[in-house]
């Protein structure tokens, strides 16, 4: 009797312990899945912010050390590097989208690249420009709004895997399989 007790105890402990971690390996999944969309957009970010770096200015500054710059070459420079900031914080974050820091590091860098497309706007677009500061600055927000469901889907896709791996008994399976938690990007392309 007990023999029989003890097997079924046994055999429901491995199938409950399977439907843990196939459950934990599918939310993650979701993860990689809600930011392999995400980072289609903000690939489309990036590429519309350095296709509109002059060319003079795409393969970074031609100064020497010491060389003084107006404040145009100065914005416009600040963007390149921003944007190039942001293309190796959105490579790390495509190789870890599970990580915390990386995550953390492509939020960082997208504020840094906003911040400099609104001194370029500030800066370095003549008022006469075709397109206008207002145009420029309009697209922009466009692109930045079209991420919102795909930054929300991905935070909800991590809020519910934290969730799980935080969750007693399948956070014994998480510890036992490494299942870390992830980060989300809270910040990124919100209104400002």
């Amino acid at each position: 009797m007990w023999g029989w007790g003890l097997w079924v105890a046994a055999a429901l402990l491995l199938f409950w312990g399977i439907g843990a971690y196939n459950r934990l390996v599918r939310l993650r999944a979701a993860v990689t899945k809600a930011f392999v969309a995400l980072d289609e957009q903000l690939v489309r970010q990036l590429v519309w912010i350095q296709g509109g770096v002059p060319e003079s200015l795409r393969d970074g500054p031609h100064t020497t050390p010491g060389e003084l710059t107006d404040d145009v070459t100065v914005a416009w420079t600040r963007l390149h590097a921003a944007s190039e900031q942001f293309a190796v914080a959105l490579a790390q974050a495509r190789a870890q989208p599970l990580d915390v820091a990386v995550m953390a590091a492509l939020v960082m860098a997208h504020e840094a690249l906003r911040t400099a497309w609104a001194h370029v706007l500030a800066d370095a677009v003549p008022a006469d420009a075709v397109p206008s500061a207002e145009r420029l600055q309009a697209r922009w927000m466009r692109l930045l709004h079209q991420s919102l469901p795909l930054r929300a889907a991905f935070n909800d896709a991590v809020q519910a895997y934290n969730q799980a791996i935080r969750q007693f008994p399948a956070s014994l399976m998480a510890r036992l399989f490494g299942f870390r938690p992830a980060g989300t990007v809270t910040r990124l392309a919100e209104n400002r």
